[in-house]
């Protein structure tokens, strides 16, 4: 999925997106596993910031509460992870989540 996810034009996205986002609901871990490797399979800024804008987001927006701690921990050891963390907004995180990821994002290019 996350191959076809990366190598999709733009335009066909929204296929994949449905998918990702039906996982997304049924299972947060996949999901998740996902999302990490969309982040390493390119070096395409661009698509790294959709990424961020979507499900890194949406997953954050979704299971926020509940991966934090571990999310935080990988953040501070993978710096593409903070610097797609750099493109998310806080949308439907909590802002307990979002106060992690500010950090997170302050570090991002250190």
């Amino acid at each position: 999925m996350a191959e076809e996810w990366v190598t999709t034009p733009r335009p066909d996205w929204t296929d994949g997106d449905d998918r990702f986002y039906q996982l997304l609901h049924e299972s947060p871990d996949r999901a998740l596993s996902v999302i990490f490797a969309m982040m390493q399979i390119t070096d395409d800024e661009w698509i790294h910031a959709n990424i961020a804008a979507g499900p890194l987001e949406d997953f954050l927006g979704s299971h926020g509460e509940a991966y934090i701690d571990g999310f935080h921990k990988l953040a501070l050891q993978e710096r593409r992870l903070r610097e797609l963390l750099d493109g998310v907004w806080q949308g439907r995180m909590s802002k307990a989540v979002w106060r992690r990821i500010e950090i997170l994002k302050q570090s991002a290019f250190s």
